[in-house]
């Protein structure tokens, strides 16, 4: 059964962190994090704030990295040639991720069914507008934390810009809990903490972060976000064995962690 019973499929564990070394400290480039819901989160702004913030998240994502760090890591993979190959995106926003894979699977003649998830209403108004029925690509509402997919009917969970959302705790139980109902692993990339990526920020603002929802945000997502040591910690707490965390230019990182033959 692909949609399982939230009850019965989605047991989280709450294992107390005991990292070995401090997550979120400062250090010489990297600033203390910060753990502050941005605005989109807290429902400023109207549906037209939403879709222009939107719009613009996706024009820095593909500009900084953060798409081909996804895709990257994904076509290697041997498992995408047993088609049709089912792929979560969690934290959607506007559902462009899930149509710049389908047309990156079309050119390297791979079969995917996308399933963009987002727990908020606006985010998915805005992604149903970009998608138009697209007959591969299957919209749900649900939270990240709790799945409602059933244990391996997935085969890999995605996320762009997504795991800043999450405490340390709960970052690892995303992952554990992904990693745990994947069939063939996870693939997370996000933007990089540091002082540097908070100036550039600044600097890009007038061409592409010129909504106030996307300068206030873009900010504190830096802010909030990780590093790639923190990143591999809370892998590794989340018994993650294999996981590997590669650093793209210019402030972009990308978790992969693959599960062995099934």
């Amino acid at each position: 059964m692909f949609v399982a019973g939230l009850a019965q499929e989605n047991r989280v564990r709450h294992d107390v962190f005991s990292p070995t070394f401090p997550i979120g400290t400062s250090s010489f480039l990297v600033p203390a994090r910060h753990d502050q819901t941005e605005l989109l989160d807290q429902g400023e702004g109207s549906l037209e704030d939403v879709r222009a913030n939107l719009e613009e998240m996706w024009r820095l994502n593909q500009a900084f990295a953060g798409v081909r760090s996804l895709t990257r890591y994904l076509r290697p993979q041997r498992h995408l040639h047993n088609q049709p190959v089912r792929i979560v995106d969690l934290g959607t926003g506007s559902g462009k991720l899930a149509l710049h894979l389908m047309h990156w699977a079309k050119r390297h003649d791979l079969t995917l069914h996308v399933y963009p998830l987002d727990l908020s209403p606006r985010n998915l108004s805005v992604a149903q507008d970009n998608i138009k029925s697209h007959p591969a690509i299957h919209l749900v509402q649900a939270d990240g934390v709790a799945l409602p997919f059933a244990p391996h009917s997935v085969d890999y969970y995605i996320s762009s810009l997504f795991m800043h959302h999450f405490s340390p705790e709960a970052l690892i139980n995303l992952l554990r809990e992904t990693y745990r109902l994947a069939h063939r692993g996870i693939v997370m990339s996000d933007i990089v903490r540091g002082y540097l990526p908070l100036a550039a920020f600044r600097v890009v603002q007038p061409i592409f972060a010129r909504h106030f929802l996307t300068r206030h945000d873009g900010i504190l997502s830096i802010k909030r976000a990780y590093t790639p040591p923190e990143l591999a910690e809370m892998a590794r707490a989340a018994g993650i064995e294999h996981a590997r965390v590669y650093s793209h230019f210019p402030w972009r990182m990308t978790l992969v962690a693959d599960k062995p033959d099934v």
